[in-house]
């Protein structure tokens, strides 16, 4: 353990990340007896420069007032860990991306729901360049105060939505902002966002004594008024919808800071983010590999069609039998069995993102629960690959949802950007 820790030290004084913290100290002595927590690789300079090349990634809302992230891919965690793996050809557009979602209409919307799986593009970004020090040391002192409040924003509205206060006696709070679109225990693409944001947040802050200390502290006005003060306006905006628009039914000042205090998630505190990973991480990766519903067969349309199944190369598919199959190959929705390659996938976006998180911190424990975990996004992972690639036919929503098939090159839809963070970046410290 002495060595691992002189290995972050060494990493911090390199200016590939900042030395651990007394509390990520504490976390790092977690893992068995003479294993080292596991430590992200660096990701192949191929996949550097395409995400050097990537346009820059914003949030914003359509005409109809749909909410949307704008090139979220994957560019942005690959470039954030280049930078903190001291590839410094990716420095620039770095700092490009962290301050083109600061303000403007750009920045995120933080209301505890749907949209937090697709922020993590950018908060976990954050969180790694945060221990990047040379990267870290361009940006001004207002630049980091806007990212702190964002980080804080996102905290809060899934600290609001997550917590045990709020869900108390099977109640189900909405967004901040009102929003019923949501659940803690809903499908992966939710709770990895939602939940996700509770890791992230409290690993930028500091721990769990510093994040406490703020969330039992929040008042919600001042921080109504530091946000737009910052110049975060839609933020701003989304935590004032229980004053600018009362029938939106979103909750009062004094029902968010409440729910927030004491913070705890199924029982657990912030300094058990590893447990709460895996409780996420082992819920998204719990079914069993198959070739799609009815035994590959897939449910029947009214057109006599097929649809939830791969559409070619079953009985090539690796792995099946083994628990690891991404959820949403196998689950339900609001009209029944839901079978969906693109809800999968934004599954895993987000996990991978909180996994990389963690091991940036060193919060990740070596020992027999990670390699439990790790051995279902392995399979979960290959599984999900092999689709893309062979094509499938998604059902959800009581519909045929289109077929999704990568083309030859494996590119498109941010794949080649998250596949490589798997592959190369973290299965590499765990021999895979």
């Amino acid at each position: 353990m002495r060595r691992l820790l002189s290995f972050l030290v060494m990493m911090s004084l390199l200016g590939c990340g900042a030395g651990p913290t007394p509390e990520e100290e504490a976390s790092l002595g977690e893992g068995e007896a003479g294993l080292a927590a596991p430590v992200l690789a660096s990701p192949p300079q191929a996949t550097v420069d395409q995400a050097i090349a990537a346009p820059l990634g914003w949030f914003g809302v359509n005409s109809s007032g749909g909410r949307y992230c704008s090139n979220c891919n994957g560019q942005s965690i690959i470039l954030a860990i280049a930078a903190f793996k001291g590839n410094t050809s990716a420095d620039a557009r770095l700092l490009q991306q962290m301050r083109y979602v600061l303000g403007n209409n750009r920045d995120p919307f933080a209301n505890g729901g749907y949209m937090a799986q697709h922020e993590r593009m950018m908060t976990g970004m954050f969180a790694i360049a945060k221990r990047t020090p040379r990267v870290w040391a361009q940006l001004t002192a207002a630049e980091k105060t806007k990212i702190d409040l964002i980080m804080k924003a996102t905290l809060v509205g899934s600290a609001y939505t997550t917590s045990d206060t709020s869900n108390a006696g099977g109640a189900t709070p909405t967004g901040i902002d009102g929003d019923t679109n949501l659940d803690r225990d809903w499908n992966p693409n939710y709770r990895e966002g939602m939940v996700g944001a509770m890791l992230v947040s409290t690993l930028y802050l500091g721990g769990r004594t510093a994040t406490d200390t703020f969330l039992d502290g929040y008042k919600h006005a001042s921080f109504v008024t530091q946000l737009s003060s910052a110049g975060l306006t839609r933020l701003a905006s989304v935590f004032n919808t229980n004053v600018s628009t009362p029938s939106a039914g979103a909750p009062s000042a004094a029902i968010i800071q409440s729910a927030i205090r004491d913070y705890r998630y199924k029982g657990l505190a912030l300094d058990q983010l590893f447990d709460i990973y895996v409780l996420l991480a082992n819920d998204t990766f719990s079914a069993t590999v198959d070739c799609g519903l009815n035994g590959g067969a897939g449910v029947v349309l009214s057109t006599g069609e097929h649809s939830g199944y791969l559409v070619e190369g079953c009985a090539q598919l690796p792995n099946k039998g083994k628990v690891g199959q991404l959820k949403e190959f196998r689950s339900v929705d609001a009209n029944g069995a839901r079978s969906s390659i693109t809800y999968a996938y934004d599954g895993l976006k987000p996990d991978l993102i909180n996994h990389a998180v963690l091991m940036a911190y060193g919060a990740i424990p070596s020992g027999t629960t990670t390699t439990a975990v790790v051995s279902r996004i392995s399979v979960g992972a290959k599984d999900l690959f092999f689709k893309a690639a062979h094509g499938y036919r998604n059902y959800a929503k009581g519909k045929d949802q289109g077929l999704f098939q990568l083309p030859a090159t494996g590119l498109g839809s941010g794949y080649e950007f998250n596949r490589p963070l798997w592959e190369k970046v973290i299965a590499p410290a765990y021999g895979l």
